[in-house]
Formats: structure tokens, C-alpha cells, sequence
């Protein structure tokens, strides 16, 4: 919780802009900034929250972010709901159908699927089936728009049922044998030099990274903290299918937790989503993260 503090040092009183924060376990830390001499008002210590807000982000986020790209990311959130606030609510549903149509054509493009953004758009808005198109890529793009749907109106927590849910709707229909069940057999991913968990560790690595989730959900910033759960998941590869887009929706569902804009990485830049998981892969968690921001952040330029 913030806080105001009077201290006074000799023969005058300064006001400060506090907050207690957790680092450890039993270690706790105190941030402060420098107001004035004068109480400050109300106006003063909302404009002042931002500059409290980053020294926070340098604390609990300094290994895996910079606290400037977090701003960015901040920035982009609070135009983002601005934007939504006056807008009608007709123009805001059409906001979020696109969206959809382009994290689905996106996320499904990554993984080879040769539907255009055009094709997906006639899916999944006209429901219209493309000429030529493959009964696996169509269903591809309609799992998409389910599972959004889903993850939208899901108001459990982060569970291994979740996520088999999830993995089920992304893959049903596309000649997955075991869809939506956690693998109980080895898997080796073309083209990466990563090598998934034998299927025994699955699950306690499953749970692992829940335990992560919950334990980091107040410390570390929200965008972070989805690149994380994204990477920790899609390392596990704990389905027979579709690890990477159930990864990446899983992705779109903690930034949805903290009121974060959902975002979707381009397929034009699948080389450098590539390469920022093979950071990961090798624990290089910082330089992958700032992979991710550059992927992502291409989302807010005009």
C-alpha cells in the first residue's frame, strides 16, 4: 500500500511518497520519493505514482527487464484503456473481433498453418470456407477463436485442468491423437536443439510453474511475468500438440489477469520468436525478455 510520510530533518518538514515492498521471503524494502516541503494534494501524489511504480520495477524486475520498457508497456496500457473509454461500445467488439482474427492467423502461421489473414477473417467473422483451404487449417483457425473465447469467460486460476482444457480446444479436429492430455511419452521439437522433459517430469514441472506464477503474481510486472509462464511452458512442451499456441494464449491470459492489453507476436517475425525461446532454453531470461518486447512492442507503433 502507498503511503504519505512526514519527516522532518533539522528545523523543516519533508513530505514523501512511500511503499513497503516484499524482496525475500522475510526481507522487506522501503521506497521512497521526495515531495516537498508542502503537503502534498491528491493531484500530486497521482502524478508522482508512476516514478514510485519505477523504482519498484528495478527492484523485482532489474534481471529480466529494464524499467523504461516497462513504462513503455505501461504507457500502452493506459492509452489503451483510455482509448476504450471513448469509444462506443459497437467499435470496441469490432476492436476485439480483429484482434482475435489476427492473434489466431498470427499464432497459427507460426506453427506452419497456410491459412492468409483474409482466409482466417472469412472463418472465423463470415464463416466462410476459403477455397482450397485444409479441413486441418480451418479447424485450426475456428480451435482459435474458441479458445480465446474461452480463456475470456475462464474465471478459475492457473491449473493443469486449465491448461489441458485450453490444449484441448486448440487441437481438436486437426488429427492430434491425444488432444488436451498431458503427454505421457517423449517429444522432439523440428529444428531446435531443445529437448522437452522425459514424460515423467510433466507434470511436477507443470506444477512448478504455477507455484512460480503465484508466488511472483504481486512482484514481478505483469508483462514480464507472462513472458515467463510462456517460455516455462512452451520449454515443458507438455502436449502431444499445439504447445505453442496453447503457450502463447496462456501468454494473453495472465496479461488479461492484470488488466494488460492482450498482444500476439507476427509471423513475420517467427525467426526472432525463435530465437528468443532459445535464449530462454539456455537461462539467458534476460535477453529473451527483451526479445519478446521488441517482438510485441512492433503492436504499438502507429
Amino acid at each position: 500500500m502507498v503511503y504519505v510520510d512526514r519527516i522532518k530533518s533539522g528545523k523543516k518538514t519533508f513530505y514523501y511518497l512511500g511503499k513497503t515492498i516484499r524482496v525475500g521471503e522475510y526481507r522487506w524494502k522501503k521506497i521512497r520519493i521526495k515531495l516537498g516541503e508542502k503537503e502534498p494534494t491528491r493531484e500530486e501524489i497521482r502524478k508522482n505514482l508512476k516514478e514510485l511504480r519505477l523504482e519498484e520495477y528495478k527492484i523485482h524486475n532489474e534481471d529480466y527487464l529494464s524499467p523504461d520498457r516497462l513504462e513503455i508497456i505501461d504507457d500502452f496500457k493506459e492509452v489503451y484503456n483510455n482509448h476504450l473509454k471513448q469509444i462506443p461500445k459497437t467499435i470496441a467488439e469490432k476492436e476485439e473481433a480483429d484482434f482475435i482474427i489476427r492473434f489466431t492467423y498470427n499464432s497459427n502461421a507460426i506453427e506452419g498453418n497456410r491459412l492468409t489473414l483474409r482466409d482466417t477473417y472469412l472463418i472465423i467473422k463470415e464463416k466462410q470456407i476459403p477455397s482450397g483451404a485444409p479441413p486441418k487449417d480451418y479447424n485450426e483457425a475456428i480451435n482459435g477463436r474458441e479458445a480465446f473465447e474461452y480463456i475470456k469467460k475462464y474465471k478459475g486460476k492457473l491449473t493443469t485442468e486449465f491448461m489441458e482444457k485450453l490444449n484441448g480446444i486448440l487441437t481438436q479436429n486437426t488429427g492430434v491423437i491425444y488432444p488436451g492430455r498431458i503427454r505421457f511419452f517423449p517429444v522432439k521439437i523440428e529444428g531446435a536443439e531443445h529437448v522437452p522433459p522425459e514424460p515423467e517430469k510433466v507434470r511436477p514441472l507443470l506444477k512448478k510453474m504455477i507455484r512460480f506464477y503465484y508466488d511472483n503474481k504481486r512482484k514481478l510486472h505483469p508483462f514480464v511475468l507472462a513472458c515467463l509462464i510462456h517460455a516455462q511452458f512452451v520449454e515443458i512442451h507438455p502436449f502431444e500438440d499445439g504447445n505453442g499456441r496453447t503457450g502463447r494464449a496462456i501468454m494473453n491470459w495472465t496479461l488479461m489477469q492484470a488488466g494488460y492489453p492482450k498482444m500476439f507476436v507476427p509471423v513475420k517475425l517467427r525467426q526472432k520468436y525463435y530465437e528468443a525461446i532459445d535464449l530462454h532454453n539456455i537461462k539467458d531470461v534476460r535477453g529473451y525478455c527483451e526479445k519478446m518486447f521488441e517482438l510485441v512492442v512492433e503492436q504499438f507503433k502507429p
